[in-house]
């Protein structure tokens, strides 16, 4: 059954952040955090926002043991985290060295001990010279992500790709009647009620707010066709194979 809400924030640098990202069995989450640090070059230069990656552990009813994850190197920002819902893996957007563009989607194995694997960027099929954001994970491997490096509605666009161990299918538009002419940064699906919640800045003075969306039925008849034209992307990203495996592009911190 979907959230009545998605939760997060909003900030005046990245528009929408998104809450943390917890395990099924809710007793690890993980989150970004931004601070101003002072830049690699440059002794008087001014300080950069930097984001990185915190995992903490539900225990005795509170969250304790915060421990910043080494995902990218240092002067690097790692952000917008989201755990698979076997807690094995994590997928985060980072501008480090290696990306395509900007802000990257990269993956990386979550160890036993807690610590996190090698971070692999997951390649063209999802990356662009542009900005990829907000991964989240529906039903174990659909993968959402907003994109603005594709030819879209407009802003971010919101996408998604099928993901399963280590390959992942070309990316797909949620199309426009996900999509809007502003900035959409993520989606909730509940599949029982062919409803999903939108977090955009579409509204007046681009203020950010989330937006309840019908897809996969309609109210009379007639809507049918419409319908299933309109989510036809939607519907293909969510029911397609896998077909492509992650690069090889990783970062080495020298």
């Amino acid at each position: 059954m979907i959230d009545e809400n998605i939760n997060g924030g909003v900030s005046t640098v990245d528009g929408y952040v998104p809450s943390m990202s917890v395990t099924k069995d809710g007793k690890t989450a993980y989150f970004s955090k931004a601070t101003y640090q002072k830049p690699l070059y440059g002794v008087f230069s001014k300080k950069e926002l930097i984001h990185e990656i915190y995992r903490t552990e539900y225990i005795n009813g509170k969250w304790t043991n915060i421990t910043k994850m080494e995902v990218c190197p240092q002067h690097y920002s790692a952000k917008h985290p989201t755990v698979s819902d076997d807690g094995k893996r994590l997928f985060f957007a980072s501008n480090m060295k290696g990306s395509y563009g900007k802000y990257d989607i990269y993956v990386a194995d979550i160890n036993k001990d807690g610590s996190l694997g090698v971070s692999k960027n997951l390649g063209p099929k999802v990356n662009t010279k542009e900005d990829e954001l907000y991964p989240s994970i529906y039903n174990g491997t659909l993968l959402f992500f907003a994109s603005e490096g594709r030819e879209g509605y407009g802003g971010l666009d919101l996408y998604a790709t099928q993901v399963v161990q280590n390959t992942l299918t070309p990316s797909v538009n949620l199309g426009n009647h996900i999509n809007s002419d502003s900035d959409d940064y993520a989606i909730q699906l509940s599949p029982e009620k062919k409803l999903g919640l939108v977090v955009s800045n579409r509204g007046y003075n681009n203020t950010v707010s989330q937006y309840t969306v019908a897809y996969g039925r309609a109210e009379k008849q007639d809507d049918y066709k419409d319908i299933a034209q309109r989510d036809i992307d939607l519907q293909t990203a969510m029911n397609v194979g896998s077909e492509y495996k992650y690069t090889d592009t990783s970062f080495e911190d020298k």
